[in-house]
């Protein structure tokens, strides 16, 4: 289980980094960041900023495992969780849970293909609000983002068929560790981290309220 967890990180891994790699080489984030920053700042001040982000560029890199890590683990958490207010049966231990968690960022690194797709061969004219805010078969695609306030945008970009395909990874690898009813594993799934997703909407929302 502990290899084919390892196995499973270092291919997240890597998909992150030629995600990551691809969106900065062949969508020219760079350009897109001068382009925005023109109109506000001077030009010196815009170099300054590029060259900082290239300073520390090593570091958005290196912390790709961290957030893989954290995220997997947290909603690993809240599947555990679950189980103990369910009183389940079945004495499962934390890494059982991780791999889980692990299987449904599979579906978030396929976020990033198809986002990297979509403004590569179908909306090829794009900004770096377009980047920024545009989420894959998304709800908030549907809208006048223009006319939304900042705090909506998270919470609208989170319905989603994604967000929707990654709840029933996490449903059906429930179902393989309990071997149970699998509309038990459904009801524990979105208990635990349907519950753990309103939590975190709910902060993101908080916090960009306080910023804004």
């Amino acid at each position: 289980m502990f290899k084919g967890s390892l196995f499973n990180l270092s291919l997240l891994f890597l998909s992150s980094v030629t995600i990551t790699f691809l969106f900065k080489e062949v969508i020219r984030v760079d350009e897109l960041v001068y382009n925005f920053y023109a109109e506000q700042l001077t030009q010196d001040k815009v170099e300054q900023l590029l060259n900082g982000q290239k300073k520390w560029e090593w570091f958005g890199y290196a912390i790709i495992p961290l957030v893989i890590l954290l995220r997997s683990s947290l909603v690993a958490i809240c599947l555990s969780i679950g189980m103990f207010f369910y009183n389940m049966e079945h004495k499962l231990k934390f890494r059982q849970f991780f791999r889980v968690a692990l299987l449904g960022e599979f579906v978030l690194v396929l976020v990033g293909f198809v986002k990297l797709f979509y403004f590569l061969f179908i909306k090829t004219d794009y900004t770096l609000q377009d980047i920024q805010q545009y989420y894959p078969l998304s709800y908030i695609n549907f809208l006048d983002i223009s006319n939304l306030e900042p705090w909506l945008i998270y919470p609208l970009q989170s319905i989603n068929l994604f967000e929707i395909a990654y709840f029933f990874v996490l449903v059906y690898g429930l179902h393989k560790l309990l071997r149970n009813n699998y509309w038990k594993s459904f009801e524990i799934t979105a208990a635990s981290y349907g519950t753990g997703l309103i939590i975190w909407i709910g902060l993101v929302m908080f916090l960009t309220l306080n910023m804004s």
